[in-house]
Formats: structure tokens, C-alpha cells, sequence
């Protein structure tokens, strides 16, 4: 099987220089969404059907698609549906098999749903087949018209359904499956004959039924898949029902989701049973958390993330980086890329840890930042350390190796590159730029001063 996804038109309600289908929802474009439920299902050769913006499309196909293959066709100028999926007429003269064709908008789209028109597709032997949904309010949308015996007869689009039209509640979705050999003539006898004044997909169905073709429908469960986006309302929604969508699959895993409505999770989120994500926490990309974990509140979490067995993450940030099992960060930590802590670590309030890598059952605990470091077992970081590994001049980045069973004072600044040995002391308040050995006490601070007397002295000397 093949597929066409229609992705040519404006999209003004946007009103955007981005292209619409490259808007995201959650942590996607509509576009990868679609092209992920497709490859979720195994289709072919397949194609992208580009118009307004084209080259932004192009682009994003070509850099961030190149393991599937979906191939963009050009349509110039845009006249409806049906002239869009004329486009690829020459790319399949010997294709005689089944043609799956989606909107571009359309990101919620599961690859169940398709999964099970396909079936009905094939299972009945049709033609063509229509994927349908029943709605209570169906404003907008083509209705499905059906004759006595519930046989399809033809999709009316609102500006030109009458009124008896108007008030039928199974409506379009907009993806269709064809068998492109039995309607592939079906396309040159389209015509503009509507309000619009364009080539309609939807027009088929006349077409089909003329031509004695069997037609069938599978109707969907979940309207909220179909929701289509062709305004920044229409993306808040699609993001709020996709969100939703997510976390039902998670609650039936066996992950306590506290507060769904301030909670926002992508598709690609895993979770292990019995972890609790509390209220505004923010879940996207590629990220896998353990079981018993308490993630939130207040969190956000994107990228490729990795979070073992028993962790807490309280009120911060983490981008693509490994948390080992019964781990604790935060509250109001920073948690950034290529950053691996490993099993019973803690990185506290008020710590930045970048690139770096802290070994079992060591402490940071306050006020710190951890950059381009590696920190050994057993160490403890005091409050205000700083690992200075920029330089500023060269524009180059450094690193600080740092033992097992350190023990490092409040205040204390590493100036990279530089090691500090096991079982060391660093005294708190030092500047370190020369590498401590094993077992040493680094003490990098001027001998204190004290000056006897000399506030009153000088205070004397203001008050003459």
C-alpha cells in the first residue's frame, strides 16, 4: 500500500510565515505526526503533496525524514482535494494496489484508526472507502449522504449542502483508502462544478456510484482524532485532545497522572506503572521513565531523556540526559545535555549540571554549576561551587575530573582544565587550579586579615 498526504494548502487562518503543516502540536509538526502513524502501520513509497511554502516542506522532508519514503509533488496552482491527488498520476501509471489519502492537518490521526480502514477496505473488496465520524454538532463538515438501504451515495460539502444535508451528524473525516486502479479514471472526470469553483475529492463518490464501484465506510470511535487544524484555536485544541489521548493510554498502563488538565505529555513518552506525574509537568520527545517514579510538580522534561526505578524530580528542567534509578533533582534544577547521573545521585536546588557525569551516591546539593565535569562515587559538592570550564578569549570549553570520596567546601571554583584525586579535601572558599593529589587538603585562599578597631576608626574620621 501507498499513501498521499494532501499538505499543499495556505493555511491563512494561521496567519503564518510557517507553513501549516509544520506547526507542531505538543513536540511534533502535524506532519511528522502523520508520517509516524503511517510508518507505524508499514506503508510504501508514499508522497507529500506541496503547494504554499513548498520549499519549508521540502526542507523538513529532506533533513528530518530520511528513513521513510515520502516524496514531495509539487501542485501548482492549488484547485481543490481532487486536483491535489491528480499530482501523482504519473508516478503511478503501473500501480494497480491500494492508495491511503490523509490531510496534512490532521495529526491526531492513530494508527489503530487506520489500521482498522484498511481492514475494512480489504475485507469488503471495495472500491473505495471512506473513514466517517458521528458528531453532534456537524458545522463545517462534508455530510455523509446515504440512500434508503444505507448505501453511500454521495459527501456534501456545508457551502453546498441544502438543508435536509445540513442536519446530518455523520460527516467526512477527510481519509480515504482507494483501490487506485478502480478510480484512477474516476480523477479526469472531476469537475469545479461548486461554490468554490475547485477539483473536489469528495465529488469520487458520485463518480463511483455512477460507475456501479462498491463504496464502504468505517467510522471512527474517537472524534477527536480528526480534529483538524486550520487555525491557532484549532492547534490549541489539537494539542490539548492529543495530550489527552496520551495520558488515557498512560492511566490504563498504570501511571497516576494527579491532574490531566495541566499536564501535557507527547506520543513517545514511556512510563513504568506506579510512577506519579503531578500537576504542570510538561513531558515531550523521546523519554522513558521507570516505575515508582514522582515527576513534578512544576517540571518540564524534553528530548531524549532516560529516568530509571524510585526517582524524584521536583520543579525542574532536564534535556537530553540519563537519570539512574533512586535519583533526586531538585527542586529548581537544570538538568542539560549530555548529563548521566548515575544510580542514588542527588543535584539540588538551585544546580546547573551540563555534560557532565556524577558516579553513584554523590551529592550536589545547592547553588552550584556542574559544567563538562566528571564527578567519581561517594563525593559530596558544597553549596556555591562553581567548575569554571570556559574560557572566554579562546572560546574554548574544558574539563574537570573530580574523584571518588571528595569532600568539597562551600564556595570553592575549579578553573578547568584541572583534577582533583580521591578522598581529597577541598577548603571551603579555595580556587582551584592545579591538580590536588590523592588524599590531599587543597587550601587556595588568602590568609584572612583582621584589622583591629576599624570600624570605629572609621567612623570617627566620616563624623570630623
Amino acid at each position: 500500500m501507498k499513501a498521499v498526504i494532501l499538505a499543499a494548502g495556505q493555511g491563512k487562518r494561521m496567519k503564518s510565515k510557517l507553513a501549516k503543516v509544520l506547526h507542531c502540536v505538543l513536540d511534533k509538526p502535524m506532519l511528522t505526526h502523520i508520517i509516524m502513524a503511517l510508518n507505524n502501520i508499514e506503508i510504501g513509497k508514499s508522497f507529500v503533496i506541496v503547494g504554499h511554502n513548498k520549499e519549508q516542506i521540502e526542507n523538513y522532508l529532506e533533513f528530518n525524514c530520511l528513513n521513510s519514503l515520502f516524496e514531495p509533488i509539487t501542485q501548482d496552482p492549488p484547485l481543490g482535494s481532487g486536483h491535489a491527488l491528480m499530482q501523482v498520476t504519473p508516478q503511478l501509471i503501473d500501480y494497480n494496489g491500494d492508495l491511503l489519502v490523509l490531510n496534512g492537518d490532521m495529526p491526531l490521526i492513530q494508527p489503530k484508526t487506520l489500521v482498522n480502514l484498511i481492514a475494512t477496505h480489504k475485507n469488503n473488496n471495495s472500491d473505495l472507502t471512506i473513514l466517517t465520524a458521528n458528531v453532534s454538532n456537524p458545522y463545517g463538515f462534508g455530510r455523509i449522504v446515504r440512500d434508503a438501504n444505507n448505501n453511500i451515495k454521495a459527501i456534501v460539502e456545508e457551502k453546498d449542502a441544502n438543508p435536509p444535508e445540513k442536519i446530518i451528524n455523520e460527516i467526512n473525516v477527510g481519509i480515504y483508502c482507494f483501490n487506485w486502479a478502480s478510480i484512477k479514471n474516476g480523477l479526469n472526470n472531476l469537475q469545479p462544478n461548486n461554490v468554490q469553483g475547485e477539483y473536489y475529492l469528495t465529488d469520487l463518490i458520485k463518480w463511483a456510484n455512477l460507475n456501479h464501484l462498491k463504496i464502504s465506510a468505517f467510522t471512527m470511535t474517537d472524534f477527536k482524532e480528526a480534529c483538524g487544524v486550520n487555525s491557532r484555536a484549532d492547534l490549541s485544541l489539537a494539542n490539548r485532545y492529543l495530550s489527552d489521548i496520551n495520558i488515557a493510554k498512560l492511566q490504563d498502563e498504570g501511571v497516576t497522572i494527579i491532574d490531566p488538565a495541566s499536564t501535557w505529555i507527547g506520543s513517545n513518552v514511556k512510563i513504568g506503572i506506579d510512577t506519579i506525574i503531578s500537576p504542570n509537568t510538561i513531558l515531550f520527545d523521546n523519554i522513558s521513565i521507570g516505575e515508582n517514579c514522582l515527576i513534578g510538580p512544576n517540571t518540564s522534561i524534553n528530548g531524549t531523556v532516560n529516568i530509571g526505578n524510585n526517582c524524584e524530580i521536583k520543579a525542574s528542567f532536564l534535556n537530553n540526559c540519563n537519570i539512574g534509578n533512586d535519583c533526586k533533582v531538585g527542586p529548581f534544577a537544570n538538568i542539560r545535555f549530555n548529563t548521566n547521573l548515575e544510580s542514588h545521585v542527588k543535584v539540588g536546588n538551585f544546580v546547573e549540571v551540563k555534560a557532565s557525569s556524577i558516579s553513584d551516591h554523590t551529592n550536589v546539593s545547592h547553588l552550584s554549576y556542574i559544567g563538562d565535569t566528571q564527578i567519581g562515587q561517594n563525593s559530596n559538592v558544597g553549596a556555591g561551587t562553581i567548575t569554571a570550564n570556559y574560557n572566554h578569549l579562546t572560546k574554548e570549553k574544558f574539563k574537570t575530573i573530580i574523584g571518588s570520596n571528595v569532600a568539597i567546601g562551600s564556595n570553592c571554583v575549579l578553573v578547568a582544565p584541572v583534577k582533583v584525586g580521591d578522598s581529597t579535601l577541598l577548603a571551603a572558599g579555595s580556587v582551584i587550579t592545579k591538580e590536588v593529589p590523592d588524599g590531599a587538603l587543597a587550601v587556595a585562599r588568602q590568609r584572612q586579615a583582621n584589622k583591629l578597631d576599624y570600624v570605629k576608626v572609621k567612623s570617627e574620621i566620616l563624623e570630623s
